[in-house]
C-alpha cells in the first residue's frame, strides 16, 4: 500500500504556463502551484520562469518576488506554452484605447501558435460581447484545430484588482486539463452569459461614477456646502478618478465588440469621455484654488497621490495618471506623481503643497504625511466627483 502511495504521489504534476508577467498572473500561480507544475512567462521579455510551492508562498505578490529574487529556471516561450496542458492569457499591456484591444488580440495569436493539441487556453482579459469569438476565431486560425474538438478555451474575467473567480469553458473534453484540477474553479456553462453578466457589472459601476462626477460638474455653479449636501452621495462609498480609470480597458473592449451607434456603445463611449473630463476637471479646480488661495505658480508644488501596480494587466491607470501630470504642468511646473509607499520626503517645505488624492488609499496616506509634518503648507484636493477640499 505505501509503495503504490509514493508512486502516485511521485507522478508529475501537469504543467501549468501563465501567459504575463502580472498580478493578475501571480494570483493565478498562486491558487495552482500546489496542484501543478506553474511556469510564467514574462511577454515583454518573452522569456519564462520555473515557480515553485516555496517561492511563491514566501512573496506574497508579484512586486515582492521580482525585488528579491533572479529569475531562475529560464526556458524558451515556445518551449512552455507547447508543454503546458492549461495555458492562462494574463498578459502585461502597454497600450491603452482602441491600440490595447490591438495589443490583447496580437499577445493571443502569439500565445496560439505555440499551444499543442489537448491543452486548453483560457482568457482572463475581460472582452465585450461576443468578443470571445473572435477569440476563438484567433486560437483555430492559428493553431489549424478545432476548439472542443482537440483544444479548448475558457473564459475567467479578471475585474481591475480583482481575483481569478470561475472560468467558463466551451466543451468538456476528454483527457482535457481543466481548471478545477488544480485548485481553480470552472463550470461548462455558457461563455456569453458569462461575458454579458460581466459587460452589465462594468457598464452599471462605471456609469454610476460617470453620472456622479457630470453631475458635480453641473453643480460646482452652486454654493459648495450645496453641492457636497445636496447632489454627492448618489454613488455607494466615496470614489475616486482610480475608480472610473480602473475600468477603462474594459469599456473599450465593449465599445470595441459593439457597432457604431448601439446602445452599449454609447454607454461605454460616456463613460470614457467622462473618465477624459474627469481629468480636466480636476485641473481647472487645481488651477481654482490656487487662484482662491491666491498661490504663485512658482511658489507651488503639486503632488499627484496615485497608488499605482506597475504590474496590473492594465495599462490605463498609469497613462490616466501620466496625462494628469502632464496637463498640470501647463500651469504649475513643479509636478510630481507619487505613491503611497514612497519613502522619500515628497513635500516642498519652501512651497505651498497641494497634493491630489486619487484614490481612498492615498487619501488615508495623505492623512498619515500630514501628521508627522505639521509645519509645512499643505491643501488636498480629493479626486472625487465633488472634488473637496481638506
Amino acid at each position: 500500500m505505501d509503495v503504490c502511495w509514493r508512486r502516485v504521489s511521485e507522478l508529475p504534476k501537469p504543467r501549468v504556463a501563465i501567459y504575463g508577467l502580472t498580478t493578475e498572473g501571480y494570483a493565478i500561480a498562486a491558487k495552482t502551484i500546489d496542484a501543478a507544475s506553474v511556469t510564467i512567462v514574462d511577454d515583454t521579455l518573452q522569456m519564462a520562469m520555473d515557480l515553485t510551492p516555496q517561492l511563491v508562498k514566501g512573496n506574497s505578490s508579484l512586486q515582492e518576488l521580482l525585488g528579491g529574487e533572479s529569475l531562475m529556471g529560464l526556458k524558451p516561450v515556445s518551449q512552455v506554452l507547447s508543454e503546458a496542458r492549461l495555458v492562462f492569457f494574463a498578459p502585461k499591456l502597454k497600450k491603452t484605447g482602441d491600440e490595447s484591444i490591438i495589443e490583447s488580440s496580437t499577445k493571443l495569436r502569439d500565445v496560439a501558435s505555440h499551444v499543442s493539441k489537448g491543452s486548453t487556453v483560457v482568457n482572463t482579459l475581460p472582452v465585450g460581447v461576443g468578443g470571445n469569438l473572435d477569440n476563438l476565431s484567433v486560437i483555430e486560425k492559428q493553431t489549424g484545430m478545432k476548439v472542443g474538438e482537440t483544444i479548448n478555451y475558457g473564459y475567467c474575467p479578471i475585474a481591475p484588482r480583482g481575483q481569478p473567480g470561475m472560468t467558463t469553458l466551451s466543451v468538456k473534453m476528454r483527457d482535457a486539463l481543466t481548471p478545477e484540477e488544480v485548485g481553480m474553479k470552472s463550470n461548462y456553462g455558457s461563455i456569453p452569459v458569462s461575458e454579458l453578466s460581466y459587460v452589465s457589472s462594468v457598464l452599471n459601476r462605471s456609469a454610476e461614477i460617470a453620472v456622479e462626477v457630470e453631475l458635480m460638474r453641473k453643480a460646482r455653479a452652486l454654493d459648495r456646502a450645496t453641492m457636497l449636501t445636496g447632489v454627492a452621495g448618489g454613488v455607494e462609498g466615496k470614489k475616486y478618478i482610480d475608480d472610473l480609470a480602473s475600468f477603462a480597458y474594459d469599456l473599450t473592449a465593449v465599445q470595441a465588440s459593439e457597432d457604431v451607434g448601439e446602445p452599449l456603445t454609447y454607454m461605454a463611449g460616456a463613460a470614457l469621455r467622462s473618465l477624459e473630463n474627469d481629468v480636466r476637471y480636476i485641473v481647472d479646480e487645481t488651477r481654482e484654488l490656487l487662484r482662491e488661495m491666491q498661490l504663485k505658480a512658482s511658489r507651488t508644488k503639486v503632488l499627484v497621490a496615485w497608488t499605482i501596480d506597475k504590474y496590473e494587466m492594465r495599462a490605463d491607470r498609469m497613462r490616466t495618471a501620466e496625462g494628469l501630470v502632464e496637463r498640470l504642468r501647463d500651469y504649475v511646473t513643479d509636478v510630481r506623481h507619487v505613491q503611497s509607499e514612497s519613502a522619500e520626503e515628497v513635500t516642498d517645505t519652501f512651497k505651498h503643497n497641494v497634493i491630489i488624492a486619487c484614490s481612498e488609499r492615498d487619501r488615508e496616506w495623505i492623512k498619515t504625511l500630514r501628521k508627522g509634518i505639521r509645519s509645512n503648507e499643505i491643501t488636498v484636493l480629493n479626486a472625487t466627483p465633488s472634488l473637496e477640499r481638506e
